[in-house]
């Protein structure tokens, strides 16, 4: 169980940058439809606020989750806080900028 809970902190924050970079890609996909067109700042900001509320929601329920047995330790926090919360966060950025590049390709 500790091996999957340390390979869990370790890959969160790895697929976070992952998904930030993946915001600039979806971009230059994005970017070209017609109508649908918005401004790099807008585009930025709306995929880093649902990648807020997705580790927000990430974060709380997995040091619930973590944090309810009787046997858990003092560093229980750290596995909704490092592991979970970033890669639900990254899952939300990637899906959200995916779904508007492949929205503007259908719409060009």
């Amino acid at each position: 169980m500790t091996f999957a809970l340390s390979a869990l902190i370790s890959i969160g924050p790895v697929a976070l940058v992952a998904a930030l970079v993946s915001i600039v890609i979806y971009y230059f996909k994005y970017r070209y439809a017609p109508k649908q067109h918005r401004s790099v700042l807008q585009y930025g900001l709306i995929a880093l606020g649902v990648g807020a509320l997705a580790y927000v929601i990430g974060a709380v329920v997995a040091v619930l989750v973590a944090c309810s047995s009787a046997s858990a330790g003092n560093l229980c926090g750290l596995v909704g806080v490092l592991g979970v919360g970033p890669l639900l966060a990254a899952a939300a950025i990637f899906v959200s900028t995916l779904f508007w590049a492949k929205n503007a390709r259908r719409a060009t």
